[in-house]
């Protein structure tokens, strides 16, 4: 039986090996390369090294700046690790604050994307106490009458928010005027906290998740249900609190460096 070492040698892939070893190399170094540095730094000779640069570059995984003769390294390979399916990728992000923000608060918590028109549920941790409120996967949320949908809109560009709209299911309730109102407080304020517009006793809480760009790719939200004899775990501002930590550590998670006041909590309960 082949041992993993003789696996390894019977399928190895020579130029593959190269063009890896050039672009690991470029990626250590602070500034462009010629030809003959990288060979030198890669023990190999110029001829098939070159050979190997013709191709990355016909690919656009590195430039060639033709006044110095050198190499540098394109943002592709940067790119493609962005082109990963995007629920999955956010799940996965996701999950490990998600997890952390139930067992603090008691409450549950679920993520929501814009698809299409309308805010929908593609992650969601349910509260571990005895009695609780949870949102099932899949479920929609209408953009202009939901808490994840005003920090969907709120948080997007100008001309993202007009597209959206456009495709709202189903379309907004309110005016222009009385939306932008509604979004302009959002966006100041940095987080969203209504009465919830489909289940009685239940307020929503919700803080915006941001992607490595900067841009707006998920709602954190905590549909808060207080109990009657007040045996929930935290009051509504620690919970508040606690989730906008989460929304943070999942827009770190994703790669995006929020500035320190990106998600400010609110000072009253």
């Amino acid at each position: 039986m082949a041992t993993p070492a003789t696996r390894r040698k019977t399928y190895t892939a020579p130029a593959l090996a190269k063009g890896l070893d050039i672009l690991e190399l470029m990626a250590s170094e602070p500034g462009r390369l010629s030809l003959g540095q990288i060979a030198a730094k890669l023990g190999r000779s110029k001829g098939e090294i070159f050979r190997m640069l013709v191709v990355l570059n016909d690919r656009d995984y590195v430039y060639l700046d033709r006044e110095s003769e050198t190499y540098g390294m394109t943002l592709k390979l940067f790119a493609l690790t962005h082109r990963q399916p995007r629920v999955q990728r956010l799940s996965a992000a996701a999950a490990p604050a998600m997890s952390k923000l139930v067992q603090t608060v008691e409450q549950s918590c679920h993520l929501v994307i814009h698809y299409q028109g309308r805010g929908i549920v593609v992650a969601q941790h349910g509260s571990p106490a005895d009695r609780g409120f949870g949102v099932r996967l899949g479920a929609e949320a209408p953009l202009a009458n939901s808490c994840s949908g005003h920090i969907l809109l709120a948080f997007s560009s100008q001309e993202e928010r007009r597209r959206m709209l456009s495709e709202a299911k189903p379309k907004p309730r309110m005016t222009r005027p009385e939306l932008k109102k509604v979004l302009d407080r959002v966006l100041k304020q940095g987080f969203e906290m209504i009465e919830s517009q489909q289940v009685q006793g239940v307020k929503d809480l919700g803080y915006p998740v941001f992607d490595y760009s900067g841009a707006i790719t998920a709602a954190l939200v905590v549909p808060f249900l207080e109990h009657l004899d007040g045996s929930h775990k935290l009051d509504l501002e620690h919970t508040c609190r606690y989730l906008a930590a989460a929304a943070t550590d999942i827009s770190d998670a994703l790669g995006h460096r929020a500035s320190t006041d990106q998600h400010s909590a609110p000072r009253g309960g």
